[in-house]
């Protein structure tokens, strides 16, 4: 075959592109295109070198030049994707080259990763940007057809193509996009963006004044279209789209009508119910924009044309006006211009070789036709809202919303009708377009039809870690917690790429609890580290929520794994015998990652003793290794619970007591209950508090206030010691004020009709309401004390109640005061004892009354006085010191003198009338009889004085003592002599 024959001077058709591509010659074409879809042109060329290396060719710019009607030439450019050798013969080859545009690349990166706080156009502009030496335009009207969107909080790339996760973006804020031709570029095109599909450019054969409709002939000066269809849908009457808002706790809804423009007014109202889901929609407003998006793209579909021509200057994404289609126009119709924007396309070429040319290759490497067929990849077909399906099921591309007929798709041959004009003229297409005056919008290909949004759905659960802001995963020094306000917290998924500018290294993820409420629940706050299971709300990638935490480190010891049934080593089990009461061993962590307080891998006795009985919930301090815990042993026969915080080791021990050091449980300590703490520590009950070794009467059911102990000793107290004071009262002396009363007779500061003693008693034997609090308060204040049906036991006042069956003993290593506002009673059945190693000191503000013998008669001694070492100093300061006795007074001294002193009289009488009165400097002897004066010898010496020393008793108030003493607190104060 000449080398002229393969020149494309004068050919319909020429390739141009560098390297291997500059020697092919084009046979023939095919191509289908779609607005917002990539598709593809395949181009079939000759050689006469069968060895090009088709590897040089992929990758490069390549344009397909065609000869319009008038001579000039329209570019359809790409990048090749695919180069094959189909055949050879004798020096000449037939090769087949794959043409995409260059956003096809975006089919062949898959990525996983979020965007926090950007607008639909920044997150576009990012992935674009990242495809270098590769241009796309923005159209002037996006930016303001974008201006009342806000950002969204998160948009999730999850295992999708860079190109899917573009699609669904633009398709959920209304925005297509289409090829234009650029030879300044290195691609020789370039991707646009558009928001209204009214502005895009008119074809370049319709601008010359329109395209005519009428039939094809050689002779025509003008490329024209044969045939066309106008096509109507029933569609829904309106869309209704429903979202969550989180934060507002409320529905967010719109509804945009649906106008009847194609002939559906008698039809049944139908309506397009869309649920977003949660975080659908920021507000009202969003709603309607989506609302309305829909509606146009459902009224752009509503009525479309299909045709067929050899208009070798169409392609999608331009707009054209056809002459002469009255015919079409429904009679009466008004405002209907034939102004159409193509929106799918399928174009057939080939091109003008010579006939025995075209026989030659035929014979030679087959024929042209059977290449002339598209790859197996399905069509991106956006705008008609349908992928790939099977038609023979419920689920074909005709069902949805956005429903459209894809002619030849399912086929991956040419039309036979546009091949056979393709053959006749050298090119032919068939195409679908719609009415420009109403906006197209894309729609996502779903099986089931179109829908509004097209974020992947995610089933299952995923597992994620903790992060901080700046998406580290360790903890610094005491910040272990970042939250926000409502509780979420920031996390990083395993898939989810990170550090790259633009894109963010974790996000906020609400944190689900167990229980959620107005100021109650329970709050789990993971941290910084830990890894959390993750579930999305809807199934939506956007939507995640924390569900759970996971243990995920490897503890010390255990048994080796044994993947796949091979034999493990040997069990490591010496770190676990170091354990001791107080010394836990195991505790480290081998491998990165957290593993749990408790477990149940060392259960033997020589190990540590729990097999698996331990859970509960433990925390840890910031930064540090002290904790908090509530643990439950289920040991069986030993059943334990403990509320534990290591500062100043607080605890509470309930049930089978043992020593618990980490996962280790150690030895007995007893059986009951332990409160105890290094600290301080302090039991308050508004109400009362009872303390008791006497067990409840009616076992576990008994009500906490019951004391049938405690109201048993108290009517034994006052019992007894009102028995003591009525006999105290017949020997004249000091009555005891808890029996009498202290605020006056038979009243105390506890109840205004009772003595300190039976209003104790009172108080203990206290009956309230049982089904009410109300109740229970009401008998309380009246200080019911019967029994009847519905009451139960519990203290009519705030007492403090510590009875001891078998003993009481309060022991202080240095100090114990007793002290109360009114009065402090001491009663025993028996003895009582004080033991004192210094000194007793027993002051009162007014009197002391001392009674004894008063049941036992003059059995024993009634009152020693006795002081082994030191004076016996008894004095009445400003009164009278009376001793008296029923019968004898004996006052001896075993070695010296006994005195008798007064500053003015003394009077020595018996009953009878004699007496000796001792006053001034006199001595006068009285008796009614007789007076003897026995002695082995008298002597009368002359007058004489002797002076006494009296002692001095205070007469006033030390000021400055009563001063000193008010501000230490003290109830005493000195008198001055």
């Amino acid at each position: 075959m000449s080398a002229s024959l393969l020149n494309s001077d004068s050919r319909l058709y020429r390739l141009q592109g560098e390297g291997a591509l500059a020697s092919l010659q084009v046979e023939g074409w095919i191509a289908r295109e779609a607005l917002s879809g990539v598709g593809q042109l395949r181009v079939v060329a000759l050689s006469d070198n069968a060895g090009l290396s088709l590897q040089d060719m992929i990758s490069r710019p390549v344009t397909l030049w065609t000869t319009r009607a008038d001579g000039s030439q329209a570019a359809r450019s790409g990048v090749i994707r695919e180069a094959e050798l189909l055949s050879g013969d004798a020096g000449l080859a037939r090769y087949r080259l794959t043409v995409a545009p260059w956003l096809w690349l975006a089919t062949q990166r898959r990525a996983s990763r979020v965007f926090e706080g950007k607008a639909v156009l920044d997150i576009v502009r990012h992935v674009l940007d990242s495809y270098e030496g590769y241009v796309y335009r923005i159209a002037a009207d996006v930016e303001g057809a974008l201006a009342d969107l806000a950002p969204r909080p998160y948009t999730t790339q999850y295992r999708e193509t860079d190109y899917d996760f573009l699609m669904r973006l633009l398709a959920e804020a209304g925005l297509g996009w289409t090829v234009l031709e650029d030879e300044s570029v290195p691609a020789r095109h370039v991707v646009q963006l558009f928001a209204d599909s009214r502005n895009l450019a008119e074809d370049a054969e319709s601008a010359g004044g329109g395209i005519r409709f009428q039939r094809a002939a050689a002779t025509e000066s003008r490329d024209t279209v044969q045939a066309l269809v106008r096509q109507r849908r029933r569609t829904p009457d309106s869309i209704t789209v429903l979202g969550w808002h989180d934060s507002g706790k409320r529905a967010v809804a719109a509804q945009a009508p649906v106008n009847a423009a194609s002939g559906q007014d008698d039809a049944a109202g139908l309506d397009w119910y869309e649920i977003a889901g949660h975080g659908g929609f920021a507000d009202e407003a969003q709603a309607r924009r989506q609302a309305e998006l829909a509606r146009e793209a459902v009224r752009a579909r509503a009525e479309t044309f299909a045709g067929r021509g050899v208009v070798r200057t169409f392609r999608s994404g331009t707009r054209f006006t056809l002459q002469d289609l009255s015919s079409l126009g429904p009679s009466g119709e008004s405002g209907f211009e034939p102004v159409f924007a193509l929106d799918w396309i399928e174009h057939v070429g080939i091109n003008n070789l010579p006939p025995e040319t075209q026989a030659s290759l035929a014979q030679r490497l087959g024929g042209l036709d059977a290449y002339l067929t598209l790859d197996g990849e399905a069509v991106d077909h956006a705008g008609f809202g349908g992928g790939m399906a099977d038609p023979a099921s419920d689920d074909a591309v005709t069902d949805g919303l956005l429903a459209g007929r894809l002619p030849a798709e399912a086929s991956q041959s040419a039309d036979p009708a546009v091949l056979a004009k393709a053959r006749e003229v050298g090119y032919a297409n068939c195409f679908e377009a719609v009415r420009c005056d109403r906006p197209w919008r894309p729609a996502l290909p779903q099986q089931r039809g179109a829908r509004l949004t097209g974020a992947p759905s995610v089933h299952g659960v995923h597992t994620a870690v903790v992060t901080d802001a700046e998406g580290g995963t360790q903890p610094k020094e005491h910040d272990e917690i970042l939250r926000n306000k409502r509780g979420d917290v920031r996390i990083r998924f395993h898939w989810q790429a990170g550090g790259a500018e633009g894109e963010a290294a974790s996000r906020w993820v609400r944190v689900a609890q167990r229980q959620s409420g107005a100021g109650m629940g329970i709050s789990f706050v993971p941290r910084i580290g830990q890894e959390v299971l993750v579930r999305f709300l809807d199934d939506d990638i956007d939507q995640p929520i924390v569900v759970g935490a996971l243990y995920n480190g490897r503890g010390e010891g255990g048994t080796p794994a044994t993947p796949g049934g091979r034999q493990g080593g040997k069990a490591e089990t010496q770190v676990y015998a170091a354990a001791r009461d107080n010394a836990p061993s195991a505790q480290a962590n081998l491998a990165s990652g957290n593993a749990p307080a408790w477990h149940g891998a060392a259960g033997g006795d020589e190990n540590h003793r729990n097999a698996a009985a331990l859970s509960g919930f433990k925390s840890k301090e910031f930064g540090g290794a002290g904790y908090n815990q509530i643990v439950f042993d289920d040991t069986d026969g030993q059943l334990r619970m403990q509320v534990k915080s290591s500062a100043q080791a607080s605890e509470l021990n309930l049930g089978h007591l043992i020593h618990q050091a980490g996962n280790y449980r150690g030895g007995l300590r007893g059986l009951g209950a332990e409160l105890r703490t290094d600290g301080y520590g302090a039991v308050r009950g508004g109400a009362g508090v009872l303390l008791s070794t006497y067990t409840a009467t009616s076992g576990n059911a008994s009500a906490i206030g019951d004391a049938a102990g405690v109201q048993a000793l108290a009517s034994q107290t006052e019992q007894m010691a009102r028995s003591l004071d009525g006999v105290v009262g017949a020997h004249q002396g000091l009555r005891l004020a808890t029996v009498q009363g202290t605020r006056g007779p038979g009243a105390s500061a506890l109840d205004g009709d009772k003595a300190p003693l039976a209003a104790m008693h009172r108080a203990v034997s206290g009956t309230v309401a049982g089904a009410s609090v109300d109740g229970a308060l009401g008998d309380a204040s009246a200080k019911h004390t019967d029994a009847a049906q519905g009451k139960v036991a519990h203290p009519t006042d705030p007492v403090v109640l510590m009875a001891a069956r078998a003993g009481l003993a309060q022991i202080a290593g240095q100090h114990l005061q007793y002290t109360a506002g009114e009065a402090v009673h001491w009663s025993s059945g028996k003895d009582q004892n004080l033991a004192v190693m210094g000194a007793l000191r027993l002051h009162t503000g007014q009197g002391l009354g001392i009674v004894a013998g008063l049941q036992q008669g003059g059995a024993g001694s009634g009152l020693d006085l006795i002081s082994a070492k030191g004076n016996v100093d008894i004095q009445a300061q400003h009164d009278i010191l009376r001793v008296q006795a029923q019968q004898d007074i004996t006052i001896g001294s075993a070695n010296t003198a006994v005195e008798y002193a007064a500053p003015k009289r003394i009077r020595i009488a018996t009953a009878a009338g004699a007496s000796i009165v001792l006053e001034g400097g006199n001595i006068t002897v009285t008796a009614p009889g007789r007076i003897d004066v026995k002695t082995g010898n008298k002597q009368f010496a002359g007058p004489d004085q002797l002076p006494y020393p009296f002692p001095q008793f205070p007469q006033s108030v030390c000021v400055s003592c009563a001063v000193e003493a008010a501000a230490g607190g003290s109830a005493m104060t000195v008198k001055n002599a």
